[in-house]
């Protein structure tokens, strides 16, 4: 059974939220030593994607901020964020994922402080943090937890702090129902599943995914008394151009000018293959 929440703008399922994300664990406890293997693109396409999500979020950060990465996993922003200066803290529900975290940061002198813990119950004070980053990791959020994740985000916020998130958009996923870039980790658009595929075990796994549209952000910021700043539409003509087409320099070079233009602008920043975000909290 589904029913329609009009005031929040997503569909509550009758999965119960804890047998969710025991499934989300239990997966990246499997693919914690592999995972790294499994992100990098295969392509130009995938590159100008990974590209765009990094400097996004990496450019926003200033060294001395106080930085919580909720889903941070492996470190993947949690690392570069620690190299520019940020006082890191991490959050992740699979600790074999944060041991590979550790290790990272160990490798380059670099302390973070990194807790297993659940996005819906953060284990950190009130107003703790300038900055909370999100990942790639609000996907695998029930949606019976998503008022409760975003709500948490704003009581460790400091007043005047901000979000930043990048998630999968689902009105994107209207037009389009495959996973343009992805090799081994596949969305299943109409089963809200994430798939692995071709795992070091030789079995596949699969989680739960749900894509937001920029409409369900607007939303869920609002009912928390945040305010979405800046919404960018990540590849949203890269998406549309097969690889061999963006192998040509000049080519790729107009398409990434033209992008950085474009992806904040209405309506083409609703249409990007995932939606970046920054959203922030009353000062007073």
């Amino acid at each position: 059974m589904t029913t329609y929440d009009q005031r929040a703008g997503f569909i509550h399922t009758d999965h119960h939220p804890e047998e969710e994300k025991a499934t989300v664990k239990s997966v990246y406890q499997q693919v914690a030593n592999e995972y790294d293997e499994r992100i990098p693109g295969l392509g130009p396409s995938d590159d100008m994607f990974t590209q765009s999500e990094r400097d996004f979020l990496i450019e926003a950060i200033r060294s001395g901020e106080k930085v919580l990465d909720i889903g941070c996993g492996t470190g993947r922003f949690t690392v570069p964020m620690a190299e520019k200066g940020a006082e890191v803290s991490g959050l992740d529900i699979s600790r074999p994922m944060l041991d590979v975290a550790s290790r990272k940061l160990a490798e380059r002198g670099l302390t973070a402080d990194l807790r297993e813990g659940d996005m819906a119950r953060l284990p950190f004070p009130d107003a703790s943090f300038d900055t909370v980053t999100s990942m790639l990791a609000l996907m695998h959020v029930p949606l019976e937890d998503r008022q409760a994740v975003f709500g948490e985000v704003a009581r460790v916020l400091r007043p005047g702090g901000r979000m930043l998130l990048g998630v999968k958009n689902s009105v994107f996923e209207e037009m389009f129902t495959g996973d343009r870039f992805a090799s081994v980790d596949v969305t299943d658009v109409a089963g809200k599943q994430l798939l692995f595929t071709q795992t070091r075990s030789g079995e596949e796994y699969v989680a739960p995914w749900y894509s937001f549209s920029p409409r369900d952000l607007t939303t869920l910021f609002a009912t928390v008394g945040m305010t979405v700043t800046r919404l960018r539409g990540n590849s949203p003509l890269a998406v549309w151009l097969a690889d061999e087409v963006l192998r040509d320099e000049s080519v790729r070079a107009f398409v990434s000018k033209t992008e950085r233009f474009l992806a904040e602008v209405p309506p083409f920043n609703h249409f990007g293959y995932h939606l970046l975000a920054e959203a922030t909290k009353p000062r007073a």
